[in-house]
């Protein structure tokens, strides 16, 4: 357990979608290395693009906005769907979240499992652009990748 590769697919047009996965990034980064990870990547990609990683790492992290609702299309399996792949599916919202955040959030989540990604392999989250809670965020998904 020394290196490790996530990948961060962002809507780039988001400016909170933006925040927040640097801010999850900075804590995925800093809670691996107090795990004992010697090298941690991120391979970042716009959430637009549709072509695949370079690598397939076991950990996938989509960004999606509540300022660009449209972009949850753009979430689906990366790699093989039945491979041990877990999925991170965050919607960043503002201080005042609108009633739907959550209704984006279980969109991204049926669009993984629709396409073949067991429900228990994915970590959705509402997240603010607040560090300290992007972090903790961070470290469940640095815990729950160990028992992948």
């Amino acid at each position: 357990m020394s290196e490790t590769t996530v990948g961060i697919l962002v809507d780039y047009e988001s400016p909170l979608a933006r925040r927040v996965a640097g801010d999850v990034w900075s804590g995925l980064s800093r809670a691996a290395l107090e795990a004992g990870f010697t090298k941690t990547t991120a391979l970042w990609k716009s959430l637009r693009e549709t072509s695949s990683l370079a690598e397939d790492p076991r950990l996938h992290v989509f960004a999606i906005g509540q300022d660009r609702p449209d972009t949850i299309d753009a979430v689906g399996a990366v790699g093989d769907p039945g491979a041990p792949h877990l999925y991170g599916v965050i919607v960043a919202v503002p201080d005042r979240p609108s009633p739907l955040a959550g209704s984006l959030l279980y969109q991204g989540v049926q669009r993984l499992t629709g396409t073949g990604v067991k429900a228990g392999m994915i970590e959705p989250a509402l997240l603010h652009a607040v560090p300290a809670e992007c972090e903790r965020y961070a470290r469940r998904l640095l815990e729950r990748l160990g028992s992948v």
